[in-house]
């Protein structure tokens, strides 16, 4: 299976892409704020400890990634996958999608964010190979 050579950095911005050229299409994973998603939407992060259930060490470990969010040191965010035919130029917008994603999350190393694009690329592929199929059954009927 096909991945993005590259990886997002340990430290991600808005609008921060990968790219990967598949069979003459390039597909992006770009990271999208995502402005439906805050610290007070989940539980866990909750500052009552017998509402989130964790022991001290973890509700501590919590708190402090809360106190991150709030000085904007992390967010949630999408990543979106595109694609552009090269050839024709066509393009697919949001082909696939995943939200709710924690990036630049005290200690993760946004190892995630390119595991959940690559995860979201084979779909991705095989929705462009899909549309090509189509559109090449129409110019040639």
């Amino acid at each position: 299976m096909t991945s993005f050579p590259k990886v997002f950095d340990g430290y991600v911005c808005h609008g921060d892409t990968l790219q990967v050229e598949i069979s003459g299409i390039v597909f992006t994973a770009t990271i999208e704020h995502d402005p439906f998603a805050g610290i007070d939407d989940d539980d866990i992060y909750n500052p009552d400890q017998n509402v989130t259930g964790c022991n001290d060490q973890q509700q501590a470990q919590l708190m402090d990634a809360r106190s991150a969010y709030n000085r904007d040191e992390w967010f949630f965010c999408g990543i979106v996958l595109s694609a552009r035919h090269k050839a024709t130029g066509a393009t697919w917008e949001s082909l696939e999608s995943l939200w709710r994603i924690e990036a630049n999350y005290p200690g993760s190393y946004n190892t995630y964010l390119t595991e959940v694009a690559n995860e979201l690329l084979a779909s991705a592929a095989e929705q462009v190979q899909a549309k090509i199929r189509e559109l090449s059954a129409v110019a040639i009927g």
